[in-house]
This record gives C-alpha cells, sequence and structure tokens, in this order.
C-alpha cells in the first residue's frame, strides 16, 4: 500500500466517531472527498472487470499472486508518471488498465495479441518476467 493510499484510508478512518460510546462512521463530507469504500476499495489493490475477468477465463489466462503483484507495482509506477489509461505488457500477456481505479480492463494473450490496436492508451509499460 503506497502512503498516498495510507493516507486516504487513515483521513477516513478518523471521520469515527470516537467520542460517541456507539462509535459510528460519519458520513463522507459533501465537499467531495472520497467515501470510506472507496477509500478501502482502492487500497485492496488490483481490482479487474467484469470484462476483464470474462477475457481471463475464456484465454485460460491464470494470474499468480507474483503475476498480481507486478500488475500492482506496475500500475503504482504508472500512476507517478501521471498515466490514466494503459498497457502493460508481461511477458506473454498483455493488460490495458485503468490507473486511477486500479483496475484490468482486459487481457490478452500472445495469440490475441497479433493483428491487434491498442487505441485509448496514453502510455505502455514492459514488466519482466
Amino acid at each position: 500500500m503506497d502512503e498516498i493510499q495510507k493516507a486516504i484510508l487513515l483521513s477516513q478512518i478518523q471521520k469515527v466517531n470516537s467520542g460517541n460510546s456507539n462509535s459510528q462512521v460519519e458520513k463522507a463530507s459533501p465537499n467531495g472527498s472520497e467515501s470510506f469504500d472507496n477509500a478501502l476499495k482502492e487500497a485492496e489493490g488490483v481490482q479487474f472487470s467484469k470484462h476483464a475477468e470474462k477475457r481471463l477465463q475464456s484465454r485460460n489466462i491464470e494470474l499468480s499472486s507474483t503475476d498480481k503483484g507486478k500488475l500492482e507495482t506496475a500500475m503504482g509506477s504508472l500512476q507517478k508518471k501521471g498515466a490514466k489509461d494503459s498497457l502493460i505488457l508481461m511477458g506473454k500477456l498483455a493488460f490495458v488498465v485503468n490507473v486511477p481505479s486500479k483496475t484490468v480492463v482486459t487481457a490478452l494473450s500472445q495469440d490475441q495479441m497479433k493483428e491487434h490496436v491498442f487505441t485509448n492508451i496514453d502510455s505502455t509499460m514492459l514488466v519482466n518476467e
């Protein structure tokens, strides 16, 4: 979990009303701050869209916890560079990801990459196996 995620999560946790013996979570302020649920979801790591989950299953792509860790690390690096929608090439796999939400949008194996054009991306990252 990087420092930004920790800060977001801690700012949301501090909204717990500790002065009340019933300890209820206060609602997020209406000034645009993220809700606790969103902060918690972001802190969980890489997410997979329903589309990406279907593609992983239909293309028989299995990701180990190490692979997911590499994806998360890559997204962290891309986020630091200001990337929004990126292509991550990891060995014989390709992932189109939305960096701010840490969500894998789709996944392809080397066979599916032939003759495919990747559009609407602002960056690409090569990850060593």
